[in-house]
């Protein structure tokens, strides 16, 4: 078969490479461009039921007209304080980029000129920095999106001398991360191309076989490009990442392909020198090696694209490239072998044979391995395990990171980083649900009640809401504002009491003074005696007022009122008194009397008004109270007393003189009382509103025009539902704020529970709330989507192999050196380079490139292995298959290593990571674990290599013997 397909081939050499380059024309020219596709893709791949979307989802149904999917933070600043031509042009800026609202893909336009109100939200506290804010309609990786920021960008020219203008926000930090990209893909490209070609020169020795393997991949990867491209329009995801790896996998691996087939070829082409024979010779022997190769890392990218995660399914289009190379490898670099013949290798001549000889590096690891592999296992594992140990699985979530610091969004950021703190550009988003509307003074408390527990908690600078638009209480709303205003009239109500309980105290010693010449007024109290009665009920009157005070203080004021009726009457009865006896008139004792009388009426009318202040506070003074109305009652007594007779008329002035004094020590008991009470809430105010739980909204508040402003900017129409605004103190990246997230999440659910907030629901959005999510999914997806890939490798395994053991120990080889090469990057960029942790991504893909690719060097050896297998002779066939493929190893190794080596050049920081940390995992597996470790756990098998597929692998390699087959891979 394979005879008949290279003969084949021979005769259609010139069709098979114009075929290629046709099929490569149409795919560049007809087929969609993969890196537009990748510039206009959303990189988040949240899913969308995760809390993050649902809460962004929920929170658009506030103001569905003024809802944005990206923006763009206009950032202004100087470093000595913004000046008045400043705000000027701002101001100038915001109404320019109003009047292109609903253009551009501006939607909304947000600064301290349109929301005075809110001004602290844009201006820095320390003068240096104002933002405008402008939302747009559609995603940060749309196109049109991406146009209006450029427009944007290039319309903030002409600042003020002196000033500093950047431009930041989620659409900009998109668009400059892109562009990081791209400009890091370019330098790959050129430099993975640069690297490859030096690399093929030093092989080859030959300025033309090189071409061979760069016109194979080169051809390729412009027709992947185009397939994965078009494979978007059915659902397949791309990222910033597919491309960089298309590069760096197709030309690694496509070019360990070509290396097998080349070199193989050339050491068929000396045996009889002739091409087409020599092809067949080497497709028959390399041939299967190339295809099972290709096969695991194609099954390693395929089963990615079963994760949940979209930025690990983005690297399901390699296997589409990986596809396309093996086929390309098997038909046109077997075409540029047959065009070219001997030619292929000039200036070198082909005499002898090539191959790759026998190294004698590797037949001495060969017999180490075979004569102490226990010895050779033990000590690679006590000096390796340790680095194990410095993988502590830290991760960095921070995409600024990624980006070139020089880059205008990142200065930007920075700028409102250190102006209005880490949390300001993207705070954490809370959507709030209930079903009843929150448009209520109960609902309204309860939210600021949750704001207030929110705004508690360490890492949270500040929560806005629509009862706190600007991050602060509502200070007259505030239970603190309005104990200030409570205590100012209870001032006001000791006082009026103060000045009742003098008046009554200077009515009882003026009485008491008048005592000695009460005989001479027996007449005139004896015409009195009808009126006392009257007083004695108005007295009692007054009594029922003081004593039912606790349920209405309007009481109190009717009673008191009634007693200065009385004391009014009585003053005109002891007028009418002096008219009939005017001789009384002349008696000093009358006249002191008769000024006594007028006393005790003033003294009357200023408890009257005095009462009125203290009408709130008498419900809790009712014990003082009953002492004020049994003194009054004393005094209507004694009245009654003076009426029924003049002889009795002392002793009850006596008793009215005690009432009076009862009276007014209660009132100085009532003054003492509103003393303490205001003491009381005077220390509770110094102690702050956080200390107190209570708020309360009046119904007129919630018609304030700035009140309806800030219900309509959180709030939707129907009040079901609102959003709320974390400002977090730290990096919203960092692992703190990570932290925060499920404190604000509980501390929100728990401080609404039992309010008048019905059925709360509460869903978290932003980038802490999106990172929060992605550690956790990407996490188990990782966990997931590995088992799957060393499950699939293994089936590969077993199939080549013909074996369960073998492969086996070659995948717990593989995840041991995936762990020992974690704990070196990790230590490198973490421990060394300080950086907070390993870009979140980075082990992932290391993981998956490590195993996918290094298990190639372990067919290259175990396949072999197989071949030179003979019953009882372990130790001669890895013997035979370490010297022959030694060096096939290390050229592979050499050359994807130096394609990975590139992406460290791109610039993006998770690159960087990934291309160390695959170089470092090859250049251990490809000698460390190839060359010791695979090979002395082969020896300790021993004839259960081949378990339970023995006898068949002996019958095989007999017959493989008898027929001469001396492949350098593969059977």
């Amino acid at each position: 078969m394979i005879e008949w397909l290279v003969r084949g081939l021979a005769r259609t050499k010139w069709l098979v490479l114009i075929a290629w380059v046709a099929i490569t024309a149409v795919s560049f020219l007809g087929l969609p461009d993969l890196q537009s596709i990748v510039r206009e893709t959303e990189q988040k791949f949240v899913p969308s039921d995760s809390e993050s979307v649902v809460a962004k989802e929920i929170m658009e149904r506030i103001d569905p007209e003024q809802t944005t999917r990206s923006n763009a933070i206009i950032v202004f600043s100087r470093e000595k304080g913004i000046t008045s031509e400043d705000q000027q042009w701002l101001k100038n800026k915001a109404d320019e980029l109003k009047s292109l609202k609903d253009n551009d893909g501006i939607k909304s336009v947000q600064s301290a000129y349109e929301m005075p109100e809110m001004a602290a939200k844009f201006r820095s506290a320390d003068g240096t920095t104002e933002l405008i804010i402008v939302g747009f309609q559609r995603a940060e990786n749309d196109a049109a999106t991406q146009e209006a920021v450029e427009s944007l960008g290039e319309s903030l020219g002409g600042a003020p001398e002196g000033s500093s203008v950047a431009l930041t926000g989620s659409a900009p930090i998109s668009k400059d991360f892109q562009k990081s990209s791209e400009e890091g893909l370019k330098k790959t490209e050129l430099l993975t191309v640069g690297l490859v070609l030096v690399i093929l020169f030093i092989v080859f020795r030959s300025p033309v076989a090189p071409f061979i393997p760069l016109l194979t991949i080169g051809l390729s990867l412009i027709i992947t490009r185009g397939l994965v491209a078009l494979a978007t329009e059915y659902g397949m995801p791309v990222s910033s990442f597919t491309e960089s790896f298309l590069i760096a996998i197709l030309f690694g691996a496509g070019t360990d392909y070509c290396i097998l087939l080349i070199q193989r070829y050339r050491e068929e082409l000396s045996v009889d020198n002739n091409p087409v024979e020599a092809l067949v010779r080497t497709m028959r022997t390399v041939g299967k090696t190339v295809i099972f190769s290709a096969s695991t890392v194609f099954v390693a990218f395929f089963l990615i694209g079963f994760a949940q995660f979209g930025l690990y399914q983005s690297a399901v289009g390699v296997s589409i490239g990986v596809v396309v190379t093996l086929i390309a490898g098997l038909t046109l670099t077997p075409a540029l072998l047959l065009i070219l013949g001997r030619a292929t290798f000039w200036p070198s001549k082909i005499n002898s044979g090539g191959g790759h000889g026998e190294s004698k590096l590797w037949s001495a690891m060969a017999s180490l391995a075979s004569r102490r592999p226990v010895a050779v296992l033990l000590v690679t594992v006590i000096l390796l395990a340790p680095l194990t140990l410095l993988f502590e699985g830290k991760r960095s979530f921070d995409d600024i990171a990624e980006i070139d610091p020089g880059l205008g969004s990142v200065q930007g950021f920075r700028q409102v980083e250190q102006s209005f703190g880490s949390g300001e550009v993207f705070p954490v988003s809370i959507a709030l649900t209930s079903s009843e509307s929150m448009r209520s003074p109960e609902a309204l408390a309860a939210l600021e009640f949750a704001s207030a527990s929110v705004a508690r908690l360490d890492g949270v600078k500040e929560v806005r809401s629509a009862v706190r638009p600007l991050g602060e209480q509502l200070n007259e709303l505030t239970v603190q504002d309005q104990l200030s205003k409570t205590s100012a009239a209870i001032e006001e109500m000791k006082s009026g009491v103060d000045k009742v309980a003098d008046g009554l105290t200077t009515a009882s010693s003026e009485i008491a003074a008048g005592q000695g010449d009460i005989d001479k007024l027996t007449g005139g109290l004896q015409v009195m005696s009808d009126k006392t009665k009257e007083a004695k009920n108005g007295l009692h009157k007054i009594h029922g007022g003081l004593v039912s005070a606790a349920k209405g203080t309007d009481q109190i004021a009717g009673g008191l009122s009634q007693s200065a009726d009385v004391a009014a009457s009585m003053a005109a009865d002891l007028q009418g008194l002096l008219q009939a006896h005017p001789e009384l008139m002349q008696d000093k004792n009358v006249q002191m009397l008769l000024g006594k009388q007028q006393g005790l009426t003033e003294g009357l009318s200023q408890l009257k008004k005095g009462t009125a202040g203290v009408q709130s506070g008498f419900k809790q003074l009712n014990p003082s109270i009953a002492k004020v109305a049994d003194g009054l009652g004393q005094l209507a007594d004694g009245q009654s007393q003076a009426a029924a007779g003049a002889e009795e008329l002392k002793g009850g002035l006596n008793e009215l003189t005690g009432g009076l004094k009862d009276g007014a020590k209660g009132l100085t008991d009532i003054s003492s009382g509103l003393g303490q009470v205001n003491d009381a809430q005077k220390s509770i105010a110094d102690k702050g509103g956080s200390q107190i739980p209570g708020w309360y909204m009046p119904e007129e508040a919630l018609s304030r025009p700035e009140f309806q402003q800030a219900l309509a900017f959180y709030m939707s129409e129907d009040g079901l539902t609102t959003r709320l605004e974390i400002v977090l103190d730290v990096n919203p990246y960092s692992g703190d704020a990570l932290l925060i997230v499920d404190k604000i999440r509980d501390t929100m659910r728990q401080s609404l529970a039992n309010t008048a907030i019905v059925d709360p629901q509460v869903s978290l959005s932003g980038t802490s709330a999106q990172i929060h999510e992605l550690k956790d999914i990407s996490r188990n997806d990782f966990t997931r989507t590995g088992t799957f890939v060393l499950v699939g490798i293994f089936i590969v395994l077993m199939l080549l192999l013909r074996s369960v053991l073998a492969p086996i120990y070659v995948l717990l080889s593989l995840g041991f050196n995936y762990l020992v090469t974690m704990g070196i990057v990790e230590f490198i960029f973490v421990d060394l380079l300080g950086e907070p942790g390993l870009s979140w991504s980075a082990s992932f893909f290391v993981f998956l490139i490590i195993v996918a690719l290094g298990v190639d060097y372990s067919i290259f050896l175990m396949a072999r292995f197989k071949e030179e297998y003979r019953p009882g002779g372990i130790t001669y066939a890895m013997s035979r298959a370490m010297t022959t493929t030694g060096g096939v190893i290390i050229s592979a190794a050499v050359i994807m290593g130096g394609t990975f080596a590139a992406l460290m050049m791109s610039g993006v920081n998770t690159l960087l990571q990934i291309g160390a940390g695959i170089v470092i995992g090859l250049i251990l597996y490809s000698t460390v674990f190839m060359g010791l470790v695979v090979p002395a756990l082969a020896n300790l098998v021993g004839e259960a290599n081949w378990w339970p597929y023995r006898k068949q692998k002996a019958a095989a390699g007999q017959e493989s013997q008898a027929k001469g087959a001396d492949p350098v891979l593969g059977g």
